[in-house]
């Protein structure tokens, strides 16, 4: 993980967040200047100033080695997840979810703690995946890949009209 430091550093400044997140995903400094209206300047001050953060290690001839393992975490009720929450949610749950490669799934139960644990494990494995096929992927062209998001979630939860309607609150 990032301290909270760290993490409200990145969401501060729009370009150090998107040179970041660029760098996390293995894209080069030519990658993210031809695809961004940023300058190799710019870039390379970002970029320096990651590596001054610990998260990168900026190395000759411009290359980027991440100093934090893939599948890191953000904190919990740190900048990083208020910022997605509050910019970024709504955007990537807008999408219409009807392309080949992506999907959007919902479902409701009702678990035990003893399902809701099998629950969790699974998750973590299910990223645990995630980030070794990002690993993966990394050799591959910078063309022949694709920003994914993939939200994965749970929490005890009801509707808000249901909440509503409730005689007593839920325990």
């Amino acid at each position: 993980m990032l301290t909270g430091d760290q993490e409200a550093r990145l969401v501060s400044n729009s370009r150090l967040l998107l040179v970041a997140v660029c760098a996390f995903n293995r894209w080069t400094l030519d990658d993210i200047v031809a695809a961004y209206k940023i300058g190799t300047a710019e870039c390379l001050k970002q970029l320096l100033t990651l590596d001054r953060m610990g998260v990168i290690a900026l190395m000759p001839g411009n290359r980027i080695r991440l100093c934090i393992a893939r599948d890191f975490d953000w904190l919990p009720d740190g900048p990083i997840r208020s910022f997605f929450r509050r910019e970024s949610l709504n955007d990537f749950l807008a999408g219409p979810f009807n392309r080949t490669h992506e999907t959007l799934e919902f479902v409701h139960g009702m678990l035990t703690d003893a399902a809701l644990a099998q629950l969790q494990l699974e998750l973590r494995r299910l990223r645990s995946k995630f980030a070794a096929l990002h690993e993966e992927s990394a050799a591959a062209p910078l063309n022949q890949r694709r920003g994914t998001g993939l939200l994965l979630a749970n929490q005890e939860w009801e509707p808000a009209a249901f909440r509503q309607l409730r005689r007593r609150p839920a325990a």
